[in-house]
């Protein structure tokens, strides 16, 4: 009770103090006086004012200056900028505006700030400077007969950024009018330093012509500024002077060009000939040319290299040391291609030494044949007229031609060609061969089919010596590797120049040597031998054993088949045995696997812990079983998993944080981990309140046991279980929290209620 009586005597202590009356501190105001404008220009002003202090303030009063400033309002109502003055004596202050507007109004007053309050000096006006036209000058650098050369500068960009500045000109007479961009021509200019810049004025410039030239520029308040205007005078010509002929000869892809020195106008012509060009209807040396001799006043060259029915244009140019001249600008359009197609040559009449070659050619209209004829190689392909070659001096559109003095037995290659106007143009391509008398040629053996004791071959008479095949087959041996028609053969009877046969009654698994003959009247000729081994079935044969795993109950191996033995596999795996070295599947324990790209695999499973095995791999098929080379494996051993680190702890009256470790796996899968927990003594999975499975092999794991009952001691285990068994922590106790009071509970006896 004394205790509430304190509480309220303190409540009312802190309720009168806080109704005392709140006093405000003693503030004078100084006095602003907005003071003049200076150093105006199109973008800046200098604001000045001052700040007396009042008599009466306060040692150390603190006031803070300000400028307000805005182009909007003349009464500083709206768009105001507040701007910090900056001290520049007792009581003076100052402010430098930039990025003003040119041309423009500005409304400003000084203000001083406490805090507390402000106070304003009178409201004054400034207007900036308005922009200009630029300022420009205008000097001549250089001029030649057909070029001028200028250069200008900015003097003053009229209070606005330049845009485009650059020289303006037209050609001179009495009278003339100053140039203007809308009435001159525009040159353009490359840019330099401080304002300056320059240009040359090339374009249609004749020489011992006056020109009156004005540089300009522009600023982003659209006003131009011209220099004053300069009259200038290219100079005499004195570049070569000639006159451009009219082109000759024209083919489809060249043209003979003409042209006449006039004269070279005192300085020595060092080059001359021809620029052309099929897009720009003025081709200058920038273009395509072709150069010509400097001997007489007449001059000529040859363009070659153009496309047809294209249209051209040209001019001669001379070049001395004062420049390059120029003709007048001439054109022409070359004709359509003159396109000769030949028929392929037909090759007869072969003999020993002579051929002869016949062909025929398609002529166009208004077309006409130079040359005709048949060009023949024994090693290019598609011979050409740089080639042997023989022409057909007959008129008209036929071409036949006896080849004579050929090499016997000799390949040759051969085209008929004809040349026109446009070029040279060749058929396709022929080829022949010389007879030659002699042995027969053959092709190496196919070899075909080959079982137990039949083999098929084949092969095929490439040259028939230049007479008829009296006999062909194979002959065949066991034990010569070369063998001829002395040996063993078969015959193929028929008149074609393959050779097809099949050797028959043959030993199993035995190697044979055969050859391919052919028989004429010079003799018999053969192909290369080959050998062939008939096939002999035999068991398989099996390789590469090697274990994939080793485990405690079971292991994995894997073999290759190296060959089936010529039969199809039926059965492969494994088999094995702890005593005996060379386990076998009728004997021993076995498992059966699948074959797959030559390789099986497959668990071998029930073994012994800590146990050496003898382990082949086999295969079998018709012949009997086939056997690796044995290995040996031993298998390992495993145990219960290792849990450590159990803990429980954070007890609500409902919940507990669980905690542990599955150090380790014993060597064998955790096919579950968990918590198990009891009230009423050490818990098991078998017997427990409730058994909580976590995911997880080996590392730590943690949950939350809810649903327990307050105020109550629990035991808690973690479990690991794996083939060998189920595997415990040390047991953790813990007691959850009692429950909270409620207000739904009972009151204590003797518990009043106090309104």
């Amino acid at each position: 009770m004394k205790r509430l009586q304190y509480i309220i005597w303190c409540s009312l202590l802190l309720f009168v103090a806080s109704c005392e009356k709140d006093t405000e501190p003693i503030n004078f105001a100084p006095v602003p006086v907005t003071g003049e404008t200076s150093g105006i220009t199109r973008f800046e002003a200098i604001l000045s004012g001052t700040v007396t202090p009042h008599p009466d303030s306060p040692q150390g009063q603190k006031h803070n200056i300000y400028f307000l400033v805005s182009s909007m309002s003349s009464k500083l109502l709206e768009a105001v900028d507040t701007i910090p003055g900056t001290k520049k004596a007792e009581n003076e202050y100052t402010l430098t505006l930039n990025n003003l507007k040119p041309g423009t109004t500005y409304y400003y007053s000084i203000e001083s700030s406490s805090g507390h309050n402000a106070v304003r000096g009178a409201i004054k006006e400034f207007t900036t400077l308005s922009t200009d036209i630029p300022s420009v000058t205008l000097s001549l650098t250089s001029k030649t007969e057909n070029s001028i050369s200028i250069s200008g500068k900015v003097i003053d960009e009229g209070g606005a950024t330049i845009t485009t500045k650059g020289f303006v000109y037209k050609a001179y007479t009495e009278g003339t009018n100053d140039p203007t961009i809308t009435d001159g021509t525009i040159v353009a200019r490359d840019s330099g330093e401080n304002g300056s810049f320059t240009g040359a004025i090339k374009e249609n410039i004749l020489p011992e012509t006056a020109y009156i030239i004005r540089a300009y520029a522009t600023n982003n308040d659209h006003k131009t500024g011209y220099s004053k205007s300069i009259t200038v005078t290219t100079d005499k010509l004195q570049v070569p002077s000639l006159t451009t002929g009219e082109a000759s000869d024209l083919t489809a892809y060249s043209a003979i060009l003409h042209a006449i020195s006039l004269s070279d106008n005192g300085f020595t012509v060092t080059e001359r000939g021809f620029c052309y060009s099929a897009e720009s209807q003025t081709p200058t040396i920038d273009h395509p040319r072709v150069r010509s001799g400097l001997e007489g006043n007449e001059f000529t060259a040859t363009v070659s290299s153009l496309e047809p029915a294209k249209t051209y244009y040209y001019r001669a140019y001379a070049i001395n040391e004062k420049g390059i001249g120029y003709g007048d600008t001439k054109e022409f359009t070359l004709p359509k291609v003159q396109t000769l197609t030949l028929s392929p040559p037909k090759v007869s009449d072969i003999t020993i030494n002579d051929a002869t070659v016949t062909s025929s050619i398609n002529l166009p209209a208004g077309a006409s044949i130079l040359e005709k004829g048949i060009c023949y190689s024994t090693s290019v392909l598609q011979p050409s007229i740089e080639d042997e070659h023989i022409a057909d001096p007959s008129e008209g559109n036929s071409i036949s031609v006896t080849l004579k003095e050929l090499i016997e037995g000799q390949h040759y290659y051969v085209r008929s060609y004809a040349i026109s106007r446009d070029g040279t143009f060749y058929s396709g391509p022929a080829e022949f061969t010389t007879v030659q008398t002699g042995l027969a040629e053959i092709s190496n053996i196919t070899l075909g089919d080959v079982n137990i004791s039949s083999a098929a071959l084949s092969a095929k008479i490439t040259k028939d010596g230049g007479t008829n095949i009296l006999g062909k087959g194979f002959c065949y041996s066991l034990n010569t590797e070369s063998p001829t028609i002395d040996n063993s053969l078969v015959i193929d009877k028929s008149e074609s120049m393959n050779i097809n046969a099949t050797l028959t009654e043959l030993e199993e698994g035995k190697t044979y040597y055969t050859r391919a003959y052919a028989t004429n009247k010079n003799g018999t000729a053969y192909s290369n031998a080959i050998t062939f081994t008939t096939v002999q079935h035999y068991k398989p044969v099996v390789e590469e054993l090697t274990e994939v795993e080793v485990n405690d109950d079971n292991a994995t191996m894997k073999a290759r088949l190296a060959d089936n033995g010529g039969m199809s596999i039926t059965e492969c795996g494994f088999c094995w045995d702890s005593s005996s070295a060379e386990p076998d599947i009728t004997r021993n324990k076995k498992v059966i696997a699948t074959l797959k790209n030559g390789v099986f695999q497959a668990k071998l499973t029930g073994l012994a812990y800590n146990t050496s095995y003898h382990v082949r791999a086999y295969a079998v098929n018709g012949k009997g079983v086939g056997y690796s080379a044995y290995v040996i494996i031993k298998t390992g051993s495993s145990a219960k998993a290792t849990i450590v680190n159990m803990a429980a702890g954070n007890p609500s009256p409902s919940t507990l944080d669980v905690s542990a470790t599955v150090s380790a796996d014993g060597g064998a899968e955790i096919t579950e981990r968990g918590f198990v927990y009891s009230s009423k003594g050490t818990p098991s999975v078998e017997e427990c309140e409730k058994r909580i499975v976590m995911e997880g092999t080996v590392g730590d794991m943690s949950t939350t046991l809810t649903g327990l009952t307050g105020y109550t001691n629990y035991s808690i285990r973690a479990y690991a279980i794996n083939k060998n068994g189920t595997t415990y922590s040390t047991t953790a106790t813990a007691r959850t929290k009692k429950t909270d009071p409620s207000i739904d509970d009972p009151a204590f006896p003797g518990t009043r209620t106090i309104k």
